[in-house]
C-alpha cells in the first residue's frame, strides 16, 4: 500500500503547535473580556509545550552543538517567543510589543511554510487546490471575526479573495489594526499559494509536452534499432554469399 504523506504528518507535535499560535495571537489582541485573553495566552503556553516536546524528541540523538543549533536554533527562537508572548496582556500594545509579537508571527509563518512545502509539489495539484480552498476558507472566517466592516461570511471570503490576490477592489477594506496585521499575512500566503498552483499547472502543461517528446524519442529509437538490425542481416547474408574468384582458387 501506498504511505501517503501528509503535511506535517512526520512533525505532527511542532505542526499543532505552530498552528495553535494564530488563533492565541488574535484572542490576546482583540479578546473583548478578560477571559478570552487569558484564553489567548494559554493557548500561547500550549503551542510553547507542543514545539519544546517536538525539540526533545527530535533531540535525542548524539550531536555535535553546531549541528544541533542548526538543526533546532530555529525553533527554540520560535519556542522562547511563545513563552513571551505568553504573558497576559489587555490588547493595548506598546510600538515595541508590536514589532515583536509581529516578528514571532513571521517566524511562526516562515516555519510552517517549511514544514509544508514538501506537499505543495508540482505534481501534487489535487492537494494544492485543496489546501487554497481550506487557507481561503479559514480566511474569510478570520476577515469575519475580526473585521467590524465585514458583516457576513461571504463578505469574509470576498475580503479573503482580493487581498490574497492582491486585486483591491476597495469595496471591503481592513480598517481595524486586527483585520490590518491579519491581512498582511493573508496576503504574503496569497503570493505564495497562487505562485505554486500557477506553477504546478504550468508543470502539467510542460510535463505532457515532455512525455509526447519522450514516446517520439522512444518511437525513433526502435526504428534506429530496426534499421539497424536489417543492416546487420544483410550484412551477414552478403558475408554468407560464396564468392566466385574464392570458390575457383579452392
Amino acid at each position: 500500500m501506498k504511505k501517503i504523506d501528509l503535511p506535517g504528518l512526520d512533525r505532527p507535535l511542532l505542526f499543532l503547535g505552530l498552528g495553535i499560535t494564530i488563533p492565541a495571537f488574535y484572542l490576546l489582541l482583540t479578546g473583548p473580556t478578560e477571559a478570552l485573553r487569558l484564553l489567548g495566552s494559554a493557548a500561547y503556553g500550549l503551542a510553547a509545550l507542543l514545539v519544546l516536546l517536538d525539540v526533545l524528541l527530535r533531540n535525542r540523538r548524539p550531536l555535535h552543538w553546531q549541528t544541533r543549533l542548526r538543526a533546532y536554533g530555529f525553533d527554540v527562537a520560535i519556542l522562547c517567543g511563545m513563552l513571551l508572548s505568553a504573558w497576559p496582556e489587555d490588547g493595548r500594545w506598546s510600538t515595541a510589543e508590536w514589532v515583536f509579537r509581529v516578528a514571532v508571527c513571521l517566524m511562526v509563518f516562515s516555519r510552517l511554510a517549511q514544514v509544508m512545502v514538501h506537499w505543495l509539489g508540482p505534481h501534487h495539484l489535487f492537494q494544492v487546490l485543496g489546501i487554497s480552498v481550506v487557507l481561503m476558507a479559514v480566511s474569510g472566517a478570520g476577515f469575519y471575526w475580526l473585521e467590524p466592516n465585514v458583516h457576513s461570511y461571504a463578505d469574509g471570503l470576498w475580503l479573503a479573495f482580493t487581498t490574497a490576490a492582491t486585486v483591491g477592489y476597495g469595496d471591503i477594506v481592513p480598517s481595524v489594526a486586527a483585520s490590518r496585521v491579519f491581512a498582511v499575512f493573508i496576503v504574503l500566503l496569497g503570493f505564495a499559494v497562487f505562485s505554486v498552483v500557477t506553477a504546478t499547472i504550468a508543470a502539467l502543461f510542460v510535463g505532457e509536452d515532455e512525455r509526447i517528446f519522450e514516446k517520439q524519442l522512444h518511437g525513433d529509437i526502435r526504428a534506429l534499432r530496426q534499421e539497424i538490425e536489417g543492416l546487420r542481416k544483410e550484412l551477414n547474408a552478403a558475408l554468407a554469399e560464396p564468392r566466385p574468384g574464392r570458390d575457383a582458387a579452392g
